[in-house]
This record gives structure tokens, sequence and C-alpha cells, in this order.
């Protein structure tokens, strides 16, 4: 019973952390998307002297959420493969009691067969 309830928990608290994980990165990506729509939108309502002008600070923009778009999809990647071994150890949770016991004892020729 002890074993269901703790791996009951352990079961939430992974939900729980992945819920987490999955929305923050969900937001992260909404705030990249939303950074990008308004550089391109200030690609197309601006004048073309400002165009001209702004050619470095745009390339400068378009390096940053380049890097900023890697940093995300590492940190994906990251969530994910936290998200496999903490799915994975859930798994083994149920055969993990055979650890906490004393090894079985070696069998030992029955008796009868001695005969």
């Amino acid at each position: 019973m002890m074993d269901r309830e703790r791996q009951e928990k352990d079961i939430q608290k992974v939900f729980e952390s992945t819920q987490a994980s999955y929305r923050a990165a969900i937001e992260n990506t909404f705030a990249l998307q939303e950074q990008t729509l308004e550089f391109a939108r200030s690609l197309l309502e601006a004048p073309e002297e400002a165009l001209r002008t702004q050619a470095e600070n745009n390339r400068a923009m378009l390096e940053a959420l380049a890097e900023q778009s890697r940093r995300q999809r590492e940190a994906m990647e990251k969530l994910v493969k936290e998200s496999a071994k903490v799915y994975e150890s859930v798994l083994q949770t149920p055969f993990s009691h055979h650890q906490h016991h004393r090894k079985f004892e070696e069998p030992k020729e029955a008796p009868e067969v001695n005969r």
C-alpha cells in the first residue's frame, strides 16, 4: 500500500514538473513569435530611409532571435531528455522494492532428490 502511494506521489510530481516545464517552453515560444512579428511589422512599416539606417540593427536583431531560438530548442531538448529519465524512473519504481529486501536464499537440494 505504501509503495503504491509513494508511486502515485512520484507520478504526480512528474506530471506537475513536466506540465510546468512545457508551460514555460510554450510561453517562451509565444514570446519569441511575438518578437519576430514585431520585427517583421517594423520592416513593413518603416520608410525606405529608415530601413537603410537600421540595416545593422536589423541584422543584430535577427542574430539575437536566432540565438534565442537556439537556446529554446536546446532547453526543449533538455526538457524532453529529463522527462524521459523521470518517466523511466517511474516505470522502474514497481521493481525497486526488490532492491530493499534481502536476497532470496540460494536454492538447496530437496531431500527427496537425494534418495
